[in-house]
């Protein structure tokens, strides 16, 4: 395992100021540390610090820098837009759907009432065919009738 060398800072102790994998000057070995130890030294030197009896204390939660904080505000508005047109994707393809579905019923009607029509017109034709064949009965009947009284009539 590599070892860590850190220098405490002049001017704001008892923070880091900088870290190193190679003996350097000024700067003190420390042996013993986590790998997360290792990784916000090497990463956030200046976030760590060094308590009085030589113990290297690094935060579980780094505090970000103003970059970092615009880095995930960025990354935070971008998720939201993403999820925002995924979300406006998801009522298109409802929109899509339900304009499917409405145009499949509103042909589903207009069949239905194509035959209607249908069945109207030729329920007219039929209804045509009766009152003529029922013409052709009355005027048969009054022939007959006409027929009864003349005969009827001359016998008198």
């Amino acid at each position: 395992m590599a070892q860590i060398y850190v220098k405490a800072s002049e001017t704001d102790k008892p923070y880091i100021e900088k870290v190193s994998t190679e003996p350097l000057d000024g700067y003190e070995v420390k042996n013993g540390l986590l790998n997360d130890q290792i990784i916000a030294l090497l990463n956030y030197p200046t976030k760590c610090y060094v308590d009085d009896n030589g113990v290297v204390f690094t935060p579980n939660q780094i505090p970000l820098s103003d970059a970092e904080k615009q880095a995930q505000t960025i990354k935070l508005e971008f998720s939201d837009m993403k999820q925002k047109m995924e979300d406006m994707q998801t009522t298109i393809d409802d929109l899509t759907k339900d304009k499917i579905n409405l145009q499949t019923a509103l042909t589903n009607a207009n069949t239905d009432n194509n035959n209607l029509k249908q069945q109207i017109q030729s329920m007219q034709k039929q209804s045509l065919a009766y009152m003529t064949q029922l013409a052709q009965i009355n005027a048969e009947l009054a022939k007959y009738k006409q027929n009864q009284s003349s005969t009827q009539g001359g016998d008198k």
